[in-house]
């Protein structure tokens, strides 16, 4: 009798780890792995972060060709590249056995935006093309005609251009209107976003600091398509910095300071931001939810995985004590890219490295590449 009460007692306990999933026990450590990845998409689009080809706005990525805009010193030009042409392009990089910290820095220095890849028909391509005459009137043309708009205070002053979006039947402009100080530096920056039907036929100019406002009274509803979906039925569109818009209650809505977005809007990594006393995020169980439902408030996470820092400077034969820096470099749909540097035994560091970890196979334990990319 005994026995079989121990029996059952066992079978009972083994049945409530298996429906309770075992507790936070369930939730498994990141698989660690040193040096470099294999090229993958999700690869590709954080080169094109480094590389600087994300940072302006990419206007379309169509059979496999990217369209971007880039607006600088030089002014506002329009380009055209491939996935192969990025591919070959960092290939001996991530093939380099030694030193990956210093190839990715010679990539980094390297034009890849050349001449070739510059659009030069921009109307050709339905791509506006945007001037100011001496007085900062701004003029926009495309295959439909030309029009003017003049912005408040504009008139000698110094302006930057950005086509930040376009769809089938808007753009989304921005001005920067810059004071111009005797010293030949900028001062105090107003910014205007110019929403503009592509036929001319209607246009709204609104300052950023009322652009948030400006969208939950629903005057720009009929622009909405230059956002970016966060879902596919686009109940929440991405709008500039932490900000989503949430059709449902017609609200813009922040992911909190200690969250962190990801570069395309529809994830959120859950207490990624480090400690402002430390300088380091918290390692331990980390989590990643969909942007929706994250402002659900619930609990149904994409992603949940183990990041041991100790064990991170273990597998790096690191003589260290704690990590000194902890943070996200870059956060993606199926890539997280972190930076940590450890603190020595005694006193100076003891070491630094970026931690990229893959989620393309499985979210549950991704894989974690440990290398030196000089990435801070």
């Amino acid at each position: 009798m005994i026995k079989k009460r121990f029996m059952s007692i066992g079978v009972l306990i083994v049945f409530l780890l298996v429906i309770t999933g075992c507790g936070k026990d369930n939730v498994q450590e990141v698989i660690y792995k040193k040096g470099l990845p294999k090229d993958s998409p999700a690869f590709r689009e954080f080169m094109r972060h480094e590389l600087d080809l994300a940072t302006d706005a990419t206007l379309s990525y169509q059979g496999h060709t990217y369209t971007i805009m880039r607006s600088d010193k030089k002014g506002l030009r329009y380009y055209q590249y491939t996935d192969e042409e990025l591919e070959d392009f960092y290939r001996p990089f991530l093939s380099a056995k030694k030193y990956p910290a210093t190839k990715l820095y010679n990539l980094k220095t390297t034009e890849f935006l050349n001449k070739e890849k510059l659009i030069h028909n921009k109307i050709e391509h339905d791509l506006p093309e945007m001037s100011l005459d001496k007085k900062n009137v701004l003029e926009v043309k495309t295959k439909n005609g030309e029009k003017k708009f003049e912005f408040p205070s504009a008139k000698g002053k110094k302006v930057h251009l950005a086509l930040e979006a376009i769809s089938k039947d808007s753009l989304l402009i921005k001005v920067e209107v810059y004071e111009k100080l005797k010293s030949g530096d900028l001062g105090d920056r107003q910014i205007y976003y110019l929403f503009l039907k592509r036929d001319f036929s209607k246009h709204r100019i609104v300052k950023e600091e009322e652009l948030n406002a400006t969208i939950e009274s629903g005057k720009l509803k009929e622009y909405f398509s230059v956002f970016p979906k966060v879902v596919e039925d686009g109940s929440y569109l991405k709008l500039f910095d932490k900000y989503i818009f949430e059709k449902k209650t017609n609200k813009v809505k922040t992911i909190k300071d200690t969250d962190i977005l990801s570069e395309d809007g529809k994830y959120v990594y859950i207490n990624g931001a480090k400690e402002k006393e430390t300088n380091v995020m918290a390692d331990g169980i980390q989590k990643i939810q969909t942007v929706e439902n994250y402002l659900k408030g619930n609990d149904k996470y994409e992603a949940q995985f183990k990041l041991d820092f100790k064990q991170i400077a273990k597998e790096m034969e690191f003589n260290s004590g704690k990590a000194r820096i902890a943070d996200i470099h870059y956060f993606n749909e199926n890539y997280v890219v972190l930076n940590i540097s450890y603190h020595g035994k005694t006193i100076g560091t003891a070491g630094s490295l970026n931690v990229l970890l893959d989620f393309q196979k499985n979210k549950k334990q991704p894989t974690a590449y440990l290398v030196d990319l000089g990435i801070e």
